[in-house]
């Protein structure tokens, strides 16, 4: 009989990590081209969205577009990290029900707070301004200089005006995916509704595409770190 040969632990690890460096070098070429082919296409995608004045008050009326809409409000996602936790202080007082941790719920409310401020920093430090002017009229591409939110004509922290990235996107996808982190399978909903938000801001003409886009990768990011980083509190 020939002796087995030893298993090398460090096989599987090497393995594991060439997997990840692989995953992070496929999501980095995806945020990449993302943000290049929505770039390119803003000006034309506008104008094939925007609704309008008139329109748009026709669709503010309509329940879709608020429900989607409101999905980039933090308060939303507090709300459902509140239902979470009531769920969770009934079973622990008897009710019969699976267990949910608590980390699920943290990063399902920290979450959207977080990758909102991010946003808002990411706004001052871009400087890139919406898509209508103040007034009102389409301007295309128009950036201040870099730190504009930060410091502009005399004013500290003043992000008016500033779109890129989208702040409701952001929200509303880094709630979809630490909540879908949390209950696997549920991802296939509130993603979509998410990306509805998205899409919602630029009906609205306040966004454009790009802005849109860099709002779902920074919110999918902080959603999945924070998801991450509470899973193992019980």
């Amino acid at each position: 009989m020939t002796a087995s040969r030893p298993i090398r632990h460090d096989y599987f690890f090497d393995s594991e990590r060439k997997g990840r460096t692989r995953s992070r070098i496929v999501f980095i070429s995806v945020v990449v081209l993302g943000l290049i082919v929505t770039n390119l296409l803003d000006n034309t995608l506008f104008r094939m969205f925007f609704a309008g004045p008139v329109r748009l008050n026709e669709l503010e009326s309509k329940a879709w577009y608020q429900i989607l809409r409101q999905a980039g409000d933090i308060r939303t996602w507090l709300i459902v990290a509140l239902a979470i936790f009531g769920h969770a202080f009934w079973r622990a007082f008897g009710g019969n029900a699976p267990r949910i941790r608590f980390g699920h719920i943290i990063a399902i409310a920290l979450a959207p707070i977080l990758s909102g401020l991010v946003a808002e920093v990411l706004r001052a430090v871009l400087g890139r301004e919406r898509p209508l002017s103040e007034g009102g009229e389409f301007q295309g591409h128009v950036w201040r200089h870099v730190l504009a939110g930060v410091y502009h004509d005399g004013t500290w922290f003043d992000v008016s005006n500033l779109g890129l990235p989208s702040s409701h996107a952001t929200v509303a996808m880094a709630g979809a995916v630490a909540t879908a982190r949390a209950f696997p399978g549920s991802g296939w909903i509130l993603v979509p509704v998410a990306i509805g938000c998205g899409f919602t801001r630029m009906l609205a003409g306040r966004h454009f595409s790009s802005d849109v886009f860099l709002g779902i990768v920074v919110g999918w990011a902080v959603g999945a770190l924070l998801a991450a980083a509470f899973r193992r509190v019980p």
